[in-house]
């Protein structure tokens, strides 16, 4: 006999019935349960027309070119902040997301213009 048919089982099936609710009309278990349903909720009428007729190319290019300008300020800070620590491990950390968010920014900003170049 291996240790493992060796095992005596039967005191689980004890423990399975120790622990199940008493089954009966008032056991907290078969208590119903309110339920939540989304479809009794009105949707908000959200009116779309015009969405963009007020975004004017000045104002995207403007507040793109900030967005670069910041990022590379963050990236700049981060790095310099690193040299001041003695580079540690948070200091690579911060040099690497704010060289994503560096990049994620001057790639929407490289795309804007040239998608303007196309309108023109």
């Amino acid at each position: 006999m291996t240790s493992i048919s060796s095992i005596d089982t039967s005191l689980y099936s004890g423990l399975i019935e120790s622990i199940q609710p008493a089954s009966g009309r008032n056991s907290s278990a078969n208590a119903a349960q309110p339920t939540y349903d989304s479809s009794d909720i009105e949707p908000a009428q959200v009116d779309l027309s015009n969405y963009y007729s007020d975004i004017t190319p000045g104002d995207l290019l403007r507040s793109i070119g900030d967005n670069v300008a910041q990022s590379a300020e963050a990236l700049d800070n981060a790095m310099v902040s690193a040299l001041q620590n003695g580079y540690t491990v948070q200091d690579a950390v911060n040099i690497k997301l704010a060289e994503a968010a560096y990049k994620a920014n001057a790639y929407v900003m490289k795309s804007t213009i040239d998608t303007f170049e196309i309108l023109i």
